[in-house]
């Protein structure tokens, strides 16, 4: 446990460190807390063994969990379903161009098939805690971009984990395995359905609503009732996300965007407040730290061109994909470039498919830290490239400026 508490430490501190240093020369703190995993990590400093990495990985899970939490409590419903259409086009496009990319980069390079088809479907992710992180540091979050940029990547998370069960039953070479895709698919299909049904009964059923809730608050009087029963109901979701095939993580999402369809967007404001006070405190920088110390550098010493195209392929591939899915969704130019940018990150999802692609032996260990090298450098390149497209083409939050946390600029 001493090691245990010592390593939590050593990464918040240095993590809270540089992350402070680069949000003062005007970057967002988020590269700083990566680099910083990179640094304490065994590629630099090896302060952070490899072997830690697996028992914090629970921690990593938490700060994820809260991470999309937030996400979905900051996030107005109405605007999510508003950008649904336009998330599709971009997520769409930018997620079947650098999968053909990434496919034939590494069919070029004599990798077999299955394996390709799993480089090509990495490269093709999109985080979406990275980005909810750069878009509130930015004060884009509530914005129509912003809603949008959120709304392609959850539909790329969706799609990423169908496309896995379909390689993984494309490697067994018949129907059979642990889950056929189309079982995979009416699942997830089920998932969303449900989403959908209950938010549009709460939707239209928004008096009773009000009043049932009204009637909750005045029952529960313990302090703190108010996060313990957010908390309940996004853990409850995140089940039946997980039960589906996705992630944890998308159902805390959709929780936290379901309470707010339930509670209302004000009134769940103090209790936002409280999430985002311990996420951007503890958690966010955490996560992305523990991100920075996945990567391995002498995993791909051997495989430089490798490397080198795959990275720049994959960059290349997504930024024509958001920017093309942008300009047919009527964004501007420099709206579209900055999406492409932001589409560009690719962090935690794609460890959790890789991670998991590795275990189906879907890859080898060469290329599962190929992968982890190219999620690791986009996600670093992504929030600092964004931000220069965001301030050279004069894009501006909608409204009012929200109430900025303190060091989040």
């Amino acid at each position: 446990m001493l090691e245990f508490y010592l390593a939590i430490l050593v990464m918040l501190a240095s993590a809270w460190f540089l992350g402070e240093v680069f949000h003062r020369f005007g970057q967002p703190a988020l590269v700083g807390q990566l680099l910083a995993g990179v640094i304490i990590g065994p590629s630099v400093l090896n302060i952070i063994a490899p072997a830690s990495y697996s028992t914090l990985t629970t921690v990593e899970n938490l700060a994820l969990f809260f991470i999309m939490l937030l996400t979905g409590l900051a996030v107005r419903p109405a605007k999510v379903i508003a950008a649904g259409r336009r998330g599709a086009v971009i997520s769409s496009i930018s997620f079947a161009i650098p999968f053909i990319a990434g496919t034939a980069v590494a069919h070029d390079f004599g990798i077999g098939l299955v394996s390709s088809l799993t480089i090509g479907l990495t490269v093709s992710i999109t985080a979406v805690p990275v980005n909810a992180i750069i878009l509130m540091e930015l004060g884009l979050f509530d914005t129509d971009l912003g809603a949008t940029v959120i709304a392609a990547g959850v539909i790329d998370d969706i799609v990423s984990f169908i496309a896995l069960a379909m390689i993984q039953q494309y490697s067994l070479g018949s129907s059979g395995g642990v889950e056929t895709v189309g079982f995979a698919v009416v699942k997830v299909a089920i998932f969303l359905g449900a989403l959908f049904f209950c938010e549009r009964l709460i939707r239209t059923n928004s008096a009773k609503t009000d009043k049932w809730i009204e009637r909750l608050g005045q029952e529960i009087r313990t302090p703190g009732s108010s996060i313990a029963v957010i908390l309940i109901f996004a853990i409850f979701v995140s089940l039946l996300a997980e039960w589906s095939g996705m992630q944890l993580v998308i159902g805390a999402f959709f929780g936290g965007l379901l309470a707010n369809e339930l509670v209302g967007f004000d009134k769940l404001a103090k209790a936002a407040d409280v999430v985002r006070g311990t996420t951007f405190g503890l958690f966010a920088p955490f996560a992305f730290a523990f991100i920075g110390g996945e990567f391995l550098l002498s995993s791909i010493v051997g495989i430089p061109l490798l490397v080198a195209t795959l990275l720049v392929a994959a960059i290349a591939s997504k930024l024509l994909g958001g920017y093309v899915g942008a300009k047919l969704s009527k964004f501007s130019s420099g709206e579209s470039l900055a999406i492409g940018f932001l589409m560009n990150s690719r962090g935690f999802v794609e460890l959790v498919i890789a991670s998991t692609a590795y275990g189906l032996g879907l890859i080898d260990v060469r290329l599962f830290s190929l992968v982890v090298a190219v999620g690791v450098i986009t996600t670093i390149m992504s929030p600092i490239a964004s931000r220069i497209a965001i301030r050279r083409m004069g894009i501006r939050a909608e409204g009012p400026e929200p109430p900025q946390q303190p060091g989040i600029a």
